[in-house]
C-alpha cells in the first residue's frame, strides 16, 4: 500500500486525521497512485492536497463540493505607484470592489447571461436547482478562503489574483452525484453523466473568475480594450478541484494544482504574504502536481478560538495591507496557515520553480 504513496513531505509530519485519509485511499485496489502535496490537511474524503490516480472510475467525493475551485491571475504591466498614490486610493478601490462584487453568501440581484444547465443525468429537478442559482451567482466571490487580491510583483507591476469556484452550482452537482456512489465506473451511465456535468461546473468556475477579473480591472481604471489585452496576454488559470482523463487512469486533484512541464501556476500564501507564480516541472513521480496554497494548521473553529484579533490586526497593519480584518475573517489570519516558505521549499526544484512573487496591497474576502 505505502509504495503507492509519494509525498513531498514526511508522512509522520502530517496530522493524524489527514494521514488516516491518505492510508484509507491508498488501500483501495482501484487507486493506482497517490501524491501528497506539502499543504496537505484533512478533507472530506480525499485529503486536501491529495492527487489520486484511479483506474477506470471517477469519484465525485474525491473532486469535492466546490468543483472547479481555482485561481486566475493577471499582470497589468502598470506600476503600482501609477494607480495607487496613497493608502486612501487603495481603500477607495477596495470599497468599490465590495460594491461591485457580491461576497460571502450574497449573490447578484440582477442575473448575468450564461448558458443554461442541461444535466447529462436527465434529472429535471437537478437542472432546476442549478439553474435557479446559476445566473445570479456568476461573478460572485463566496466566503472562506476565497479572495480577490491586488498586489505588486517583483517588477513593481499591479497584479490581480482571484480565488473562487463554481459557487452553489458545483456544490449542487457534487451533492447529487455523491449519492450515486463514491466511485462511478467511467463507462457507466452515472460515470459519463458526472463527467459531463463536472465539466460544465469547471467551465462555469472559470467564467465566474473571469467575470470578477474584468470587474476588478475596470474598477482599477482600465478600458475594455485594455482589459481584453491584459487577459489575453497574461492570464494564468488553474483549478484545484477536478478529475482529468489520462492514458494511465482518472487523475483526481483535491486542493492540488496541475504542474505539467512549462505550465504556469499560482500558489497563494495567506492574507499577509501574497502569492507565488510558478512554472511546473512535469514531475510524473508526483503526478505533475503542486500545492494549491500554504495549507491550514488550524481548523476554522480552532482559529477563532486561539487567534488574538489584536495580533491579527497588528500584523496586517505592519504589512500595510488594506483588508477586512475583524472577527469575521479571523479564521483566515496568517497564523491559521502553514509557513509558506517551508511549503515552497518542499516543492522548489522538485515539482515547480518560482518565477515571480506578488506582495499584497489590497485583500478582499467574504
Amino acid at each position: 500500500m505505502t509504495e503507492k504513496i509519494k509525498s513531498l513531505i514526511q508522512l509522520d509530519s502530517i496530522e493524524p486525521e489527514a494521514l488516516k485519509q491518505i492510508y484509507d485511499v491508498a488501500s483501495l485496489d482501484i487507486v493506482k497512485k497517490l501524491a501528497i502535496m506539502p499543504d496537505v490537511h484533512t478533507g472530506y474524503d480525499l485529503c486536501i492536497g491529495g492527487v489520486a490516480l484511479v483506474e477506470e472510475h471517477i469519484s465525485p467525493s474525491f473532486v469535492g463540493y466546490d468543483i472547479g475551485c481555482g485561481m486566475c491571475f493577471v499582470d497589468t504591466g502598470i506600476k503600482a505607484e501609477e494607480i495607487f498614490k496613497t493608502k486612501k486610493d487603495r481603500e477607495e478601490i477596495a470599497k468599490e470592489i465590495y460594491k461591485e462584487i457580491p461576497v460571502g453568501k450574497n449573490i447578484r440581484k440582477k442575473p448575468l447571461d450564461y448558458e443554461k444547465f442541461h444535466s447529462a443525468s436527465g434529472d429535471s429537478s437537478l437542472e432546476k436547482k442549478v439553474n435557479d442559482k446559476l445566473f445570479h451567482s456568476l461573478g460572485t466571490l463566496g466566503s472562506g478562503n476565497h479572495f480577490i487580491e491586488i498586489g505588486k510583483n517583483l517588477e513593481g507591476n499591479v497584479c490581480v489574483t482571484i480565488h473562487s469556484g463554481s459557487r452553489n452550482i458545483g456544490h449542487t452537482i457534487a451533492s447529487y452525484y455523491m449519492k450515486k456512489g463514491r466511485f462511478l465506473p467511467l463507462d457507466s451511465f452515472w460515470g459519463k453523466a458526472y463527467l459531463e456535468d463536472m465539466n460544465f461546473a469547471l467551465d462555469y468556475a472559470l467564467e465566474n473568475r473571469l467575470t470578477m477579473m474584468k470587474i476588478v480591472l475596470k474598477v482599477l481604471g482600465f478600458t475594455e480594450k485594455e482589459i481584453d489585452r491584459i487577459i489575453r496576454k497574461t492570464l494564468i488559470n488553474e483549478n484545484h478541484n477536478h478529475a482529468v482523463l489520462t492514458d494511465e487512469g482518472v487523475l483526481h486533484r483535491k486542493g492540488a494544482t496541475p504542474a505539467e512541464e512549462g505550465q504556469k501556476g499560482i500558489i497563494p500564501a495567506n492574507m499577509r504574504d501574497g502569492v507565488y507564480i510558478t512554472v511546473g516541472l512535469g514531475n510524473t513521480e508526483f503526478l505533475s502536481s503542486a500545492s494549491h496554497g500554504a495549507g491550514r494548521v488550524l481548523s476554522r473553529r480552532k482559529a477563532k478560538e486561539l487567534i488574538d484579533i489584536k495580533e491579527f490586526k497588528k500584523v496586517m497593519e505592519m504589512a500595510d495591507i488594506v483588508a477586512k480584518v475583524d472577527n469575521s475573517t479571523l479564521d483566515e489570519a496568517p497564523f491559521a496557515y502553514k509557513d509558506i516558505n517551508q511549503v515552497i521549499k518542499a516543492q522548489e526544484g522538485v515539482v515547480i520553480k518560482i518565477v515571480d512573487q506578488v506582495r499584497p496591497l489590497i485583500n478582499i474576502k467574504g
